[in-house]
């Protein structure tokens, strides 16, 4: 009886283990569906008939508003490790001078490179010293403060 208990705790400690290392999935943005995308036409439609098939884009250019572009992407995270990017989709929608559709392209993980936008670095010029050599770069350069005290001297 107290084996048969004790595999059987085992066994639920084991699955529960496993339980908990299976990958998240999470899915971000929103990213047009190829047959939504053939229901648009270059030439034909302009931006309110886009928004009322495709909904609000997921962000507009940023010097003008000829370009619509709907983000998705799907991640998977792996017990306490940083989320990976499994999936990545970018629907570009543009519009002509005449604000119909002119262009539509979609583009996956593969077709991009990952930007780092912000390295939260400054560079610095000089020399780049360790904090011992910070702190015993000092050592030697005071001279007890003398001079200070005997110029306070000098003007009572």
């Amino acid at each position: 009886m107290r084996l048969a208990l004790s595999a059987s705790m085992l066994m639920m400690i084991t699955g529960l283990g496993l339980a908990a290392c299976s990958p998240m999935r999470q899915t971000h943005g929103y990213s047009p569906r190829p047959g939504e995308l053939e229901s648009l036409s270059a030439g034909v439609d302009d931006r309110a008939s886009v928004q009322r098939k495709l909904g609000q884009p997921s962000t507009i250019g940023s010097f003008d508003d000829a370009d619509w572009y709907y983000i998705s992407m799907k991640t998977e995270t792996v017990a306490f490790y940083a989320p990976e990017v499994v999936e990545q989709q970018v629907v570009t929608v543009s519009f002509g001078e005449d604000g119909r559709v002119a262009d539509i392209g979609r583009f996956g993980i593969e077709d991009g490179q990952v930007i780092d936008l912000v390295t939260r670095t400054t560079p610095t010029s000089g020399r780049k010293l360790t904090i011992l050599q910070q702190i015993f770069a000092n050592l030697g350069r005071f001279d007890g403060g003398s001079d200070l005290l005997e110029n306070q001297l000098n003007k009572q």
